[in-house]
């Protein structure tokens, strides 16, 4: 699997949210990821967005703790965080 990079994170432990560009399809791998490990993850178009880079077409993840008892150990192996 290559790298997923992740354009903005929120996490405060009961939920979190994750940003991905759309066009790399890598929003549907983490949650998949996440899934596999426990959490409850789903996706969502949040549509052409501005960014630093200009318009940019993005998907978000909303992650709940599922099995787990929280949010702050998500599974980081192939995943890179990305501030633009």
């Amino acid at each position: 699997m290559k790298t997923i990079t992740c354009y903005g994170q929120v996490n405060n432990g009961n939920w979190c949210q994750e940003t991905y560009e759309s066009a790399t399809r890598v929003a549907g791998q983490r949650v998949k990821q996440l899934r596999a490990a426990g959490f409850n993850a789903v996706s969502g178009s949040l549509g052409p967005q501005v960014t630093g880079v200009g318009v940019v077409r993005l998907t978000q993840v909303h992650i709940l703790p599922g099995s787990n008892p929280d949010t702050f150990g998500l599974p980081t192996e192939n995943w890179m965080l990305t501030r633009i």
